[in-house]
């Protein structure tokens, strides 16, 4: 069998095949399966293989990273979705969601709302504020593929909750989270997460062409018309604040 990195005090190999001959020329060398690293010793008095994690010291280090080359979402789109977060966190103080999708019949982003559901509730001094939005992922078009999403957290900061995180987990791509959207700007967090590892992203700029001020008047109707806000009242019931066109 060819050693891929016969070059090591210790040689490397690689077990492709359940057959694979056993390397009896070597006293010692590691053997990466699919169950992991094992060290394997060809002694005078016996043959081993045993499972390790300490690799050949002659190997170089290496760290995980991530270097982004989504296509930037348009500065007036971006701004409209900032705007259709707005109109719901002003009225509700309530979550809301998009979708970046790659349309690649016509080499261009894509935005989709989903129809949403947004729970709310509110403290003894009566303000109201956000639980969650859920949604389910809607099919798309042939030759479409998802980028990624946007939700928002109303007034409350962008932080990365467990539950966005375990959803995140299973979904990559990039994800956008926007807070405090009582100011302008409000304030973002975002992630790309790739192989079920999340990498945070420091700057906007990164996958956004530009951001000025929220356009909360441009927000198409048939955006709002998939929110559903309804409200946890103190008895455990939900009043419905905003009702989604196929929800009526």
């Amino acid at each position: 069998m060819k050693n891929p990195a016969s070059t090591l005090l210790t040689p490397v190999f690689l077990k492709t095949k359940e057959e694979m001959p056993w390397p009896e020329e070597q006293s010692v060398f590691h053997l990466v399966t699919a169950d992991g690293l094992y060290l394997c010793r060809n002694h005078e008095f016996f043959v081993s293989s045993v499972p390790t994690t300490q690799w050949p010291q002659e190997l170089a280090g290496h760290a995980a990273f991530l270097r982004l080359k989504y296509p930037k979402i348009p500065q007036r789109l971006f701004e409209q979705i900032i705007g259709f977060f707005g109109v719901f966190a002003e009225a509700y103080n309530a979550e809301a969601a998009a979708l970046l999708a790659w349309n690649g019949n016509d080499s261009q982003l894509e935005v989709v709302i989903p129809p949403q559901r947004s729970l709310v509730s509110s403290g003894w001094s009566g303000k109201t504020y956000p639980l969650s939005v859920e949604y389910d992922m809607p099919p798309l078009p042939g030759g479409w593929r998802w980028l990624g999403d946007l939700h928002s957290h109303g007034s409350e900061p962008p932080y990365a909750s467990a539950m966005d995180e375990k959803d995140e987990h299973h979904r990559p791509g990039l994800h956008i989270i926007v807070g405090c959207l009582n100011l302008e700007p409000p304030e973002f967090e975002i992630q790309a997460v790739v192989d079920r590892v999340r990498f945070r992203v420091r700057s906007l700029d990164t996958v956004v062409e530009g951001y000025r001020h929220r356009r909360s008047s441009e927000v198409p109707a048939e955006w709002r018309a998939r929110v559903e806000v309804l409200q946890w009242s103190t008895q455990g019931t939900k009043i419905r604040l905003h009702p989604r066109d196929d929800a009526k």
